[in-house]
């Protein structure tokens, strides 16, 4: 029994997708069946049921999943302490990023800690807004960023800012002389990541309940993908303002009036960690860098004392 396989079982069993799982875990379709297949020789167990919902986990499966999660906990645990131990580290913070690391600031979050905290190894991680509070509790994270809230009262939570969201739609897909309403939008193909994605709930509820789905819907892995289907004018998609704008200029797409919300971007970490020294000063740092007055986080940071 291997840690890949293990990793596999638990990405597919989060994703409930085969192709999805093997693009996180940047394999091949056929590479991640053998690891599967693999470990349920060596376990004697179905741990997987094929349906039209996608791999569902059997109850063998449901138990077992459990059990790999914590030696995969213990395994990140062990890496980490080694890796303590052998650089001199005091403690090592993983934080997960649900999206791209420019928009996060990660450049100037990652320049406090050096400066301020030499003695912290920071690891920054790819996550997903949905897979957030399970990645906490599995150790696979300490601090995480996503969009909306968790409800869970286990998991911690600051805000970071509120984040503008809109809907795109590539010029190519409309006809200027008429009116853009919901009946027309959603007649549209349309880019989705995923139902549960903060996003759509957003737009959801302003909408009203009462409002029909998309009639075509292509789905993507991440808000990276999106982007790249949008420009290629493939479909009507929810992006950030701050990606949207730029293709607007463009003329690449068309901001619809009646799509706009705010969403919130937050920081999550176990409450069982909340007063670990460590994490606090990870968190006060991501704050900082965040302040307001911090908005030309691009520029050099080397002359200041951030203090």
């Amino acid at each position: 029994m291997h840690m890949n396989q293990l990793r596999a079982f638990s990405v597919i069993a989060r994703e409930k997708n085969l192709t999805r799982a093997a693009e996180i875990l940047h394999l091949s379709q056929s590479a991640i069946s053998s690891q599967l297949k693999g470990l349920e020789e060596q376990l004697g167990v179905s741990l997987f049921a094929r349906s039209t919902r996608g791999m569902l986990l059997t109850e063998a499966g449901k138990i077992l999943l459990e059990h790999a999660e914590q030696v995969l906990a213990a395994i990140s645990e062990m890496q980490r302490r080694a890796e303590t131990l052998s650089r001199g580290i005091t403690a090592t913070v993983t934080i997960g990023l649900n999206t791209d690391p420019t928009f996060l600031r990660i450049s100037a979050i990652n320049q406090r800690l050096s400066l301020l905290h030499p003695d912290l190894s920071i690891v920054f991680h790819a996550s997903e807004t949905i897979s957030t509070a399970q990645r906490l509790r599995g150790g696979m994270i300490d601090l995480g960023f996503f969009y909306g809230t968790i409800s869970d009262d286990d998991i911690a939570q600051r805000l970071i800012t509120h984040v503008r969201v809109c809907v795109a739609i590539p010029t190519k897909l409309i006809d200027p002389a008429v009116p853009l309403d919901w009946g027309v939008v959603s007649e549209l193909p349309w880019i989705w990541v995923d139902d549960k994605f903060p996003f759509y709930q957003v737009l959801s509820s302003k909408l009203g309940a009462a409002i029909k789905p998309p009639k075509n819907v292509v789905t993507a892995a991440n808000e990276q993908i999106v982007r790249e289907l949008v420009i290629a004018g493939q479909g009507v998609a929810l992006m950030r303002e701050d990606e949207a704008r730029p293709l607007e200029q463009e003329g690449r797409v068309v901001l619809w009036e009646s799509g706009w919300s705010d969403i919130p971007l937050k920081l999550g970490w176990l409450k069982e960690n909340d007063a670990t020294r460590h994490l606090q000063k990870a968190r006060d740092a991501i704050c900082y860098a965040w302040e307001p007055d911090k908005q030309e986080y691009g520029d050099s940071l080397s002359d200041k004392a951030w203090i």
